[in-house]
């Protein structure tokens, strides 16, 4: 005979087990939910259409660059303010404001390219953690159908990986932003090239320019951190290799490289990898033309290799924020202007394009202050 006591105990036992078993329903449930009603700014967007492999010889392009939107609560606002400039710079400049006047007004801009680091923490808030990557698409959209009225190449950054604080991205061993960049390349325009499965690299033509996004870095090396795939970059490096054998080598096409790190070392990125991809790129430098990266949060032109390397400038822009690299604490990107004359000569222009925010009045464009500076190799041309 079962005691009361006893009955009493299983009892609570048993609402016990029934409440938390309600618990675990309820919060995965949560993240069936968040996994799969993820936004990724496609609304809108076409399916890529294969574009024709053949040369064009003929160039005449006009976009935008730049690293670090890293979304989280802190750098929402600064976004905004880049977003702002972006859509409305051409309205108060000119290519005479970097020292071309022959080449007049600003307009058939083709897409903004972004290296890397597109959210703070890699979140994309499933079960109660900030959406970060949400915040990303509302602003940047993907075909210039949200805020951004242009279409957006980003890569992903060392920010995007997800460290797993939180055990509902550890227990799937989940890192969504890096996934994000693989799902959304089926509605890019132009692309040439995709990386398989979730790797996210991809390539894609303007004119007689191809362009390769190979995100983290151009590197074959796997870290061994704690986390699994953390700062993968994903076989980037053999990517870029296969795509210029098969896309660009025995052509008269230029190429213009995209990674968020730099060729200078910095933790898992390391001065070996550096000098393999140096050594990878020995064969290709006569189609290479730059190099554009992000992750200083800075704008500058420098020679690295043998081959121009494009620091592209970031929203940051404030002390309070995150250390600004840019002593005039102005946002900043990078606009670039390639063209092709009649005898197949390369011209590549690159030009500091940036804003303050000091005196800023919401909506009013002319108080963003945008200027075309002179700045740490800015502007710069160069014939190929």
């Amino acid at each position: 005979m079962v005691s009361a006591k006893s009955k009493s105990l299983n009892m609570y036992i048993g609402r016990k087990f029934k409440s938390f078993f309600l618990i675990f329903l309820f919060l995965t449930s949560l993240i069936f939910i968040d996994v799969n009603t993820t936004d990724y700014g496609i609304e809108g967007c076409e399916k890529n259409v294969a574009v024709n492999d053949e040369n064009t010889n003929s160039t005449n392009i006009t976009f935008i660059a730049f690293g670090d939107s890293q979304h989280w609560d802190s750098t929402n606002s600064q976004n905004d303010y880049q977003v702002e400039a972006l859509n409305h710079f051409t309205e108060k400049l000119s290519w005479s404001d970097a020292g071309y006047e022959e080449l007049g007004e600003i307009s058939d801009i083709r897409g903004v390219i972004m290296a890397g680091d597109i959210t703070q923490n890699g979140r994309d808030g499933r079960v109660f953690s900030d959406d970060e990557y949400g915040e990303f698409i509302e602003r940047y959209g993907l075909c210039g159908n949200k805020k951004l009225k242009y279409p957006i190449y980003e890569g992903y950054g060392n920010h995007d990986y997800y460290q797993w604080s939180d055990i509902f991205y550890r227990i799937p061993q989940d890192h969504p932003v890096i996934e994000s960049v693989s799902i959304r390349n089926e509605y890019r325009s132009n692309l040439t090239n995709t990386a398989p499965g979730m790797d996210g690299h991809y390539s894609w033509e303007w004119d007689n320019i191809h362009f390769i996004q190979l995100n983290l870095a151009p590197s074959d090396i796997t870290p061994t951190y704690e986390e699994g795939g953390y700062r993968d970059p994903h076989n980037a490096l053999t990517f870029m290799k296969n795509d210029m054998d098969e896309h660009v080598v025995g052509t008269s096409k230029k190429v213009m490289l995209i990674a968020h790190y730099g060729p200078w070392a910095w933790r898992e990125w390391d001065e070996a990898q550096i000098t393999n991809f140096c050594q990878a790129i020995e064969e290709y430098k006569s189609y290479i033309i730059g190099y554009i990266h992000g992750h200083s949060h800075s704008t500058k032109v420098y020679n690295w290799c043998e081959i121009t390397i494009f620091n592209s400038g970031s929203p940051y822009h404030d002390d309070k924020i995150h250390t600004s690299y840019n002593e005039d604490f102005r946002g900043r990107f990078t606009l670039f202007r390639i063209t092709q004359n009649i005898t197949n000569d390369i011209r590549l222009i690159a030009v500091d394009v940036s804003w303050s925010v000091e005196n800023y009045v919401e909506g009013d464009i002319d108080t963003l202050d945008l200027k075309m500076k002179e700045w740490n190799g800015y502007p710069y041309v160069e014939y190929f």
